[in-house]
């Protein structure tokens, strides 16, 4: 049914019938309109370029995103070093580096915010990775 209903379409416009498209009625706009979202200039991609605002925010966020959260790194770290160890040395060891990357992430963190407007030598890239913690469990 689907097809007669194209076929029929495609003849009218070929006999030059009637343009109205679907939603529209003759002399007046659509009666929806296509969101903002789908529109070429606002859409977002690994293959589109970031503006530098943009980039400058993201760095903002994630220097607050790592002061917040640089408690964070010690649990994590207790918990990936007894998955590779033992549990007893995940959390003796563990919590050492924890508290080290902690302290890094607390330092990266206040660094980026202070500077978020100036691209730095990495062109606003994050100094450690991953970005922030847990990122490696939201993929």
């Amino acid at each position: 049914m689907k097809w007669l209903v194209v076929v029929c379409g495609l003849l009218l416009m070929a006999a030059g019938g009637p343009t109205v498209r679907a939603g529209e009625v003759e002399g007046r706009t659509p009666a929806v309109s296509i969101p903002n979202s789908l529109t070429p200039s606002t859409t977002k991609g690994p293959y589109y370029n970031l503006s530098e605002n943009e980039l400058r925010m993201r760095k903002l966020c994630r220097g607050a995103a790592n002061i917040l959260l640089c408690v964070a790194e010690v649990p994590n770290q207790m918990f990936q070093e007894a998955y590779r160890t033992s549990p007893v040395t995940g959390i003796v060891v563990g919590a050492g580096k924890g508290v080290v990357k902690g302290a890094k992430r607390l330092a990266i963190g206040v660094w980026e915010v202070f500077t978020f407007y100036h691209s730095g030598r990495n062109h606003y890239q994050p100094y450690i990775e991953p970005e922030v913690v847990f990122q490696e469990y939201l993929h």
